[in-house]
């Protein structure tokens, strides 16, 4: 299994730059042949308190980026807003080889204005059992329960956190501690704003320890050799 984790710097209200540079980090990504390509939280619109509007975009976004699983043959993992009768969610999609949404995920965790998600989903595949949630997901009490109930393979987390003045150091620690507990593997993949955000990508084994990491706006492409847990870095 060959995983792309796609740190991507992200405009807010600002579709047509933020797919122009959608797909160029798609195409970069394919010359490590992966199998799925993750993409951040918000990859496509960005998010300002409390701006909607991205919303609006909602099918359209799900036909672009279906139609380039599609055309090669890849998985796509990628966060977006999601409109549903009087609620909007902040949603996270898991995309076919074939175009198609085999999982979708709604986040837990948010503030007011957002509906909220209520369940954690799994997706069966050739290259194991995925699940999917949501940067502050990550630290929610109930999303750790049906995590360890749902008993994933991998865990995919979109992210869209960039803190002035953050402590990385501390903030991998933090990931760390709450990856243990949910003792999955588990991919992490956050937005590039601006020069001083921290972006980034990560890869936790099942016991928390930190495999790998990227930086900035740098792809992290990994390889599962096996599933006894050995593995290579491509690319970071």
């Amino acid at each position: 299994m060959k995983v792309a984790l796609i740190p991507m710097r992200v405009k807010v209200n600002d579709f047509e730059a933020n797919w122009q540079e959608f797909k160029r980090k798609f195409e970069e990504a394919l010359k490590y042949k992966p199998d799925i390509l993750v993409f951040p939280e918000y990859c496509l619109t960005g998010f300002k308190e409390w701006d909607f509007s991205g919303a609006k975009l909602y099918d359209e976004i799900i036909q672009k980026v279906s139609k380039l699983a599609k055309e090669n043959s890849v998985y796509v993992i990628f966060g977006l807003l999601e409109p549903y009768k009087n609620c909007i969610y902040n949603s996270a999609l898991l995309i076919s080889r074939d175009g198609e949404i085999i999982l979708k995920h709604r986040k837990f965790q948010e503030p007011m204005k957002f509906c909220t998600g209520n369940t954690v989903k799994t997706a069966k595949t050739e290259l194991g059992k995925f699940a999917v949630i949501i940067c502050g997901d990550l630290y929610n009490k109930r999303i750790a329960k049906w995590v360890k109930h749902k008993k994933s393979d991998y865990l995919f987390v979109p992210m869209d956190y960039s803190p002035e003045n953050l402590d990385l150091e501390k903030e991998i620690k933090c990931m760390s501690e709450r990856v243990k507990i949910l003792r999955v593997k588990t991919f992490i993949v956050n937005t590039y704003k601006h020069w001083n955000s921290f972006g980034g990508a990560w890869v936790f084994d099942k016991d928390g320890k930190l495999l790998v990491q990227s930086f900035k706006d740098e792809i992290l492409s990994y390889e599962e050799v096996g599933r006894d847990g050995d593995s290579k870095v491509c690319n970071r």
